[in-house]
């Protein structure tokens, strides 16, 4: 009997850890390919289960809104540039403490603080 509770209080611990999925609140710092060249910055996120919200800020072009979507590994990020109504949108993958991947300039990657 104290083997089966045991085997049942670690599933339903690991379950627990499954459900509650990656988390990516907080604040990354962030190397960025544009037409302008390379640029560095940091984003700062809030997430509520997959939607992600909060700031990027690139000093060359300021604070930026930004909105997203985390599905598994895959993340989405899109941002409205300053003063400019142009939208912007990172796609990648997040691997623990890194996500990486593309935008229509070039890479991105991103490491947290």
């Amino acid at each position: 009997m104290k083997k089966l509770i045991i085997v049942l209080a670690v599933t339903l611990g690991v379950a627990c850890l499954l459900a509650e999925g990656l988390k990516v609140d907080g604040k990354w710092q962030l190397s960025l390919d544009t037409p302008h060249g390379p640029m560095q910055g940091s984003l700062t996120f809030r997430q509520d289960g997959g939607k992600l919200s909060g700031t990027c800020d690139v000093p060359q072009v300021g604070a930026m809104p930004l909105t997203g979507q985390l599905d598994d590994k895959k993340i989405s990020i899109t941002m409205e540039v300053p003063d400019n109504q142009t939208k912007f949108t990172m796609n990648g993958t997040v691997e623990g403490n890194k996500m990486s991947g593309t935008t229509e300039f070039g890479n991105w990657s991103a490491t947290r603080e």
